[in-house]
């Protein structure tokens, strides 16, 4: 099955000292060819992270050096790029908004999960707080 990757595991597998880093990269070698779900706000939330100079601790890579990061990863055979199917994924994201107290992730985490739902596919990340949206294959993994 296909798992659509977080943002969070990206980053942790492209960081080598990053504290989930083993774990992210049992994780990865774990993975069969077109297995690992990639899609736009992944990409943009990695290359923000790999440049930002708090997130990498004083040693943020240049935009050059974190374009060159995220192709390497995307090129590899275990990744395949998910598109949006949009009738379907905006009632998912939609379910996963209304009615819930605002939260700083809220629409960012509701978006990713209405992506996983409207895909068929399901979603791996360090952050429980997937939990919340009751996702049928939500694999949390823990550091």
């Amino acid at each position: 099955m296909t798992q659509l990757v977080d943002i969070n595991v990206v980053f942790s597998l492209l960081v080598k000292n990053h504290v989930h880093h083993p774990v992210s990269w049992q994780w990865w070698e774990q993975r069969d060819d077109n297995s690992v779900g990639i899609f736009l706000l992944c990409r943009m939330g990695t290359l923000r992270l790999l440049t930002n100079d708090k997130v990498m601790a004083g040693r943020a890579i240049s935009p050059e050096a974190a374009l060159e990061a995220w192709d390497a990863f995307s090129a590899d055979p275990r990744t395949t790029w998910v598109a949006v199917p949009k009738q379907s994924h905006e009632m998912y994201f939609r379910r996963y908004v209304t009615g819930r107290k605002p939260t700083p992730n809220l629409w960012t985490d509701a978006w990713i999960a209405a992506l996983a739902e409207s895909a068929a596919m399901g979603l791996t990340s360090f952050d429980s707080g997937f939990s919340r949206f009751q996702l049928k294959d939500f694999e949390l993994l823990k550091g």
